[in-house]
C-alpha cells in the first residue's frame, strides 16, 4: 500500500513539475522583446511579471454567471475560404490564444491556445479603449463630466497641447486636433515615443528618448489644426480621456473601471492595467482580463448596458453607438460592404447590421452581433502589431470571427 501511494505522489509531482516547465519564463523576455513574437506568447499572459500594474477589483459576492460555460464546445467546424476546417486548426496559423463565443445568453464556445487559461488574464491592447469609452458613460451619467466642455476645463495641465480646445466628445470619437502619430514600426512615432516615456519599451526603438511618464509627455504634444473634426487614430488621446476621468473625480483611473464597470458586470476576476513610471494607468491599451470577463463587456453592450435588469451603461449611450452613421471614414475595415466608422472609443461595421467591433493590435477583438445576439471574444499574440506572419492579420481574423458567427 505504501509503495502504490509513493508511486502516485511521484506521477503527481512529475505532472506539476512538467506544468512549472511549460509554464515558466522564456529566456530573452527583455524591456525590448516583450511585446513581439515569439515572447510575447507567454508574456501577454503574465503580464504582472513583465511591467508595473494595478489591480481593476471585481466584487466576488456579485459574480454575473455565464449560462453553460462548463458545457461549451472545445472546437467547431467553420467554413473558411470557402472550405470547411476545423477551428482548431485554423488557430495555430493565426496565433490565437483564445476564443469565447456566446449566443443568445448562452456559451457555445471556448477554446484556448498557447499559455491562456480560462483563470490566466491576457492583455487587451486597444480593447481597452472601449473600456475606457464605457467607464466614461457612467462619469458623465453622474454629472460629473460634461461631454461639450473641453479638455483644458478638466486638466490644466494640457492647456497647451494639441488637445486643449478638443471637446471631450471629440477625444471620444478621436475628432481631436493632435499632431499624434500611429505608426508601429517607426520610432519616431508618437505611440513608440510614448512608450518608451512610459518605461515600458526599451531598446533600438527608444534612441534617445527620456523616461518621463504620461503626466510630462501627453502635454509635448502638438497641434495640428487642420485635423480638427477629423477622425484619426490616435491612442494617446485616449489616455488624454483618463487623465480627464482622474481630474474630474479625484480617483485613479483603475478605480473608476472598478466602480462603474468591472464591479457592476459582474466579473469572476480581477483585472489590471499596466502604469507607467509616474504612476499614470495606461487608459489606451494597457488593461488585462480573463476571456470570460471580456466576454461579459461584450454582453454588456449587446443588452444595451445592462447587466440583467440593471441599466449599468445608459441605454441611450449605447443606442448612440449602435445607430451613430458616419461615411467619412478610410480605415483597414473598408471592404466588401462595410462602411466603419468609430464612436466612443468602439468600431461599427457600418455593415447594415449593426456589428460592433473592438479591437486592439497583436490581434485582440470583441465582436458585438446584433442580429445573431452573438458575442464572440478572440486574444491573439500575433508576432507585430499588424499580424508578422503570411497570411496573418486583420483581414483573416475577421473571417474567422464571421465564420464563427455563421457556424453558431
Amino acid at each position: 500500500m505504501k509503495t502504490g501511494r509513493l508511486f502516485i505522489l511521484l506521477i503527481l509531482l512529475v505532472s506539476v513539475h512538467a506544468s512549472e516547465i511549460k509554464d515558466s519564463r522564456p529566456d530573452g523576455i527583455t524591456g525590448e522583446t516583450w511585446q513581439f513574437g515569439p515572447y510575447n506568447r507567454w508574456s501577454y499572459t503574465h503580464i504582472r511579471e513583465i511591467l508595473p500594474t494595478k489591480n481593476i477589483k471585481n466584487n466576488p459576492k456579485v459574480i454575473q454567471p455565464i449560462p453553460s460555460i462548463d458545457k461549451t464546445e472545445s472546437d467547431l467546424d467553420i467554413i473558411l475560404q470557402g472550405e470547411s476546417i476545423k477551428l482548431s486548426n485554423a488557430i495555430k496559423d493565426q496565433y490565437i490564444d483564445g476564443i469565447l463565443a456566446i449566443k443568445k445568453g448562452i456559451a457555445k464556445l471556448e477554446i484556448y491556445n498557447g499559455t491562456l487559461t480560462p483563470d490566466r488574464t491576457h492583455l487587451m491592447w486597444s480593447v481597452s479603449k472601449t473600456i475606457a469609452g464605457l467607464t466614461t458613460a457612467g462619469v458623465e451619467a453622474d454629472g460629473l463630466i460634461e461631454l461639450d466642455k473641453k479638455v483644458s476645463d478638466y486638466v490644466p495641465e494640457l492647456a497647451k497641447s494639441g488637445w486643449s480646445d478638443d471637446t471631450l466628445r471629440d477625444i471620444l470619437d478621436m475628432r481631436d486636433s493632435s499632431n499624434w502619430t500611429e505608426s508601429y514600426d517607426s520610432p519616431e512615432s508618437s505611440v513608440r515615443r510614448q512608450d518608451c516615456a512610459d518605461g515600458l519599451l526599451t531598446g533600438k526603438m527608444c534612441i534617445d528618448s527620456e523616461v518621463i511618464g504620461n503626466y510630462k509627455f501627453l502635454p509635448s504634444i502638438g497641434k495640428d489644426k487642420n485635423r480638427k473634426g477629423k477622425f484619426i487614430y490616435k491612442s494617446g488621446t485616449t489616455d488624454v480621456m483618463a487623465w480627464v476621468l482622474e481630474a474630474a473625480t479625484g480617483k485613479r483611473y483603475a478605480d473608476l473601471v472598478s466602480e462603474y464597470l468591472w464591479t457592476l458586470i459582474g466579473a469572476e476576476k480581477n483585472a489590471g492595467i499596466t502604469v507607467d513610471i509616474a504612476g499614470f494607468t495606461l487608459a489606451s491599451g494597457g488593461m488585462f482580463a480573463t476571456l470570460r470577463d471580456t466576454a461579459r463587456i461584450g454582453l454588456l453592450m449587446l443588452n444595451r448596458g445592462k447587466v440583467g435588469n440593471r441599466q449599468v451603461i445608459p441605454e441611450k449611450w449605447m443606442d448612440d453607438i449602435f445607430e451613430y452613421n458616419d461615411k467619412s471614414i478610410q480605415s483597414d475595415l473598408n471592404h466588401g460592404r462595410n462602411q466603419p466608422y468609430y464612436r466612443s472609443f468602439i468600431w461599427g461595421l457600418g455593415d447594415g447590421r449593426k456589428i460592433l467591433l473592438a479591437r486592439g493590435v497583436h490581434g485582440q477583438f470583441i465582436l458585438i452581433s446584433p442580429p445573431t445576439e452573438t458575442v464572440i471574444v478572440m486574444y491573439s499574440s500575433w508576432p507585430n502589431a499588424d499580424g508578422g506572419a503570411p497570411n496573418l492579420g486583420i483581414n483573416q481574423s475577421l473571417a474567422i470571427l464571421e465564420s464563427i458567427n455563421n457556424a453558431l
